[in-house]
């Protein structure tokens, strides 16, 4: 599907069920991202979950459910400059990460 498509879509999810609802859409699945997070952490770091393969394929699928919602929202705040943003935050990352490594 095209980038052109997924918009399309997000506006005829919106028609349908309504902005507010897929505001609390996004909410719940960067809820659920966070579940994912700490349950890989937890196989990962602390070997819970031992032979459960389904806890990586559970966090990419939690992953790609957030970034159609941050797609979405860049859709429905598109007039925003968002891009400006990041940039300005990436910068301001990037001078932290440079001032880590002086320090060290």
């Amino acid at each position: 599907m095209t980038h052109e498509e997924r918009l399309e879509v997000y506006d005829e999810a919106t028609k349908l069920w309504g902005l507010v609802a897929q505001y609390d859409q996004c909410v719940e699945e960067m809820g659920e991202l966070i579940v994912a997070i700490n349950k890989y952490k937890r196989k990962v770091l602390y070997k819970e979950y031992k032979g459960n393969n389904e806890i990586v394929a559970n966090l990419v699928e939690e992953i790609a459910d957030v970034s159609i919602c941050l797609e979405q929202m860049r859709h429905f705040f598109k007039d925003h400059n968002i891009d400006s943003v990041i940039e300005q935050k990436m910068a301001k990352f990037k001078g932290q990460i440079e001032d880590m490594k002086k320090q060290k």
